[in-house]
């Protein structure tokens, strides 16, 4: 805005100059003087505000920019006042003609104002207000021809002055409200198109991993007998599951937003079991044991592919984070009327736990990489389904537990 100021009113004090000039050699046949003396001051008080321009445009550090508003403020102002005193001093001692000159020129200037001051509205108001409301007060009082005509003709003029800068200044609000708008979808998509890269990238980490382990485990077969093969398979088997679970959260976060997951009756006990089945596979590749507590014949309602999704990732990470030759615990209990569902294992302890949740949040780069997009998937899950989720890690024990309404 006082960028704006500063350079729309280059033009306008050039117009001074000239108008001063132009003024006082029509008046000084009548005013001698005292009109030399009005265009002498509000042509040496213009060259010092077009100095003041030439400053801030050459060094606009050198004050804040507060100070810098402030002084075009007072200094407008004051070309205001200077500016007024021909429609309150000059006027009464003309004859109708020049009467009529004075108002003309002081109407011209006012009509200028409402283009060089648009940037700020409050300004503009009272440069206005301080040139037109005297001249209504002067014309009122002077006996010239149709003095009430001309009153009402610049109060017309005046509310119609007001008019447009409050006009002017909701279309520029509007289009500073769509510019941020513009920026803010521009920096969001910006962001999104970054996380949609490192998604990929991490995506293609995470079945980069089991597509080694399955090319590597195939080409041992091929050298082995039957007998001693048994290995690679569980390998490979378990590199399948990962993909299939990979590709499985990847589905979920792609339709998330377009398909309707309806909810309907589960038998958690059971869901749980062949889950735990299908990672049974994952675990004894990594080394880990899977121990459960599962009360039988306890059901909730909600989406299967959801519940899926919150127990997969769950376990995923689970034996993902968990030490080597560790038992990974899972208990499904009911305690009054809810069921809680936990998920213990042994591992480094967790380092932000208020932040584990959120969305691109991953606890290290290390060889065990992340897409730091599955717990965040169960967090909106659960919120979702009113679910209540939370984290602790104690003494390297990670305890992730979710408590279902029965």
């Amino acid at each position: 805005m006082v960028d704006s100021l500063y350079e729309l009113s280059i033009n306008s004090q050039i117009s001074s100059l000239v108008f001063s000039i132009l003024v006082t050699i029509f008046l000084y046949p009548v005013l001698k003087n005292y009109i030399a003396i009005w265009g002498i001051g509000l042509f040496t008080y213009t060259l010092f505000r077009l100095y003041t321009i030439y400053i801030f445009k050459s060094d606009s550090q050198k004050y804040s920019l507060l100070t810098w508003y402030r002084l075009f403020a007072i200094t407008s102002l004051l070309t205001a006042t200077i500016l007024s005193l021909l429609g309150t001093v000059y006027i009464h001692y003309l004859n109708e003609f020049y009467q009529l000159f004075v108002i003309a020129v002081l109407v011209a200037s006012a009509s200028v104002s409402t283009t060089s001051l648009s940037s700020d509205f409050r300004i503009a108001i009272a440069y206005i207000s301080i040139i037109l409301i005297p001249l209504i007060v002067s014309i009122a009082v002077v006996q010239i021809t149709s003095h009430y005509i001309l009153c009402l003709l610049l109060i017309l003029l005046f509310t119609a002055h007001i008019s447009m800068i409050f006009n002017s200044y909701r279309k520029s609000e509007k289009i500073k409200k769509l510019f941020q708008e513009v920026r803010q979808q521009t920096k969001y998509n910006e962001n999104l198109l970054q996380d949609n890269k490192q998604f990929i990238a991490d995506m293609v980490h995470q079945i980069r991993t089991p597509l080694s382990v399955i090319m590597t485990n195939s080409s041992l077969i091929e050298m082995k007998t039957n007998e001693q093969v048994s290995s690679y398979i569980t390998q490979i088997n378990s590199a399948i599951n990962m993909l299939s679970n990979s590709y499985e959260d990847l589905s979920y976060i792609i339709t998330n937003d377009t398909i309707e997951y309806r909810a309907k009756k589960i038998n958690l006990s059971d869901f749980l079991h062949e889950r735990i089945n299908f990672f049974e596979v994952i675990a004894d590749a990594n080394a880990k044991i899977i121990s459960t507590d599962i009360a039988n014949d306890l059901h909730i309602t909600m989406n299967d592919t959801e519940l899926e999704r919150l127990i997969d990732n769950n376990l995923s990470n689970a034996i993902k984070h968990s030490h080597d030759k560790s038992v990974i615990k899972i208990i499904l209990e009911k305690i009054h009327s809810q069921i809680i569902l936990q998920f213990i294992s042994e591992g480094e302890s967790i380092k932000e736990i208020s932040k584990l949740f959120d969305k691109n949040y991953t606890e290290s780069n290390s060889a065990k990489r992340s897409l730091g997009l599955g717990l965040n998937m169960v967090k909106i899950i659960c919120e979702k389904n009113d679910i209540y989720y939370n984290a602790n890690s104690e003494n390297n024990l990670n305890t992730f537990t979710y408590i279902f309404k029965a």
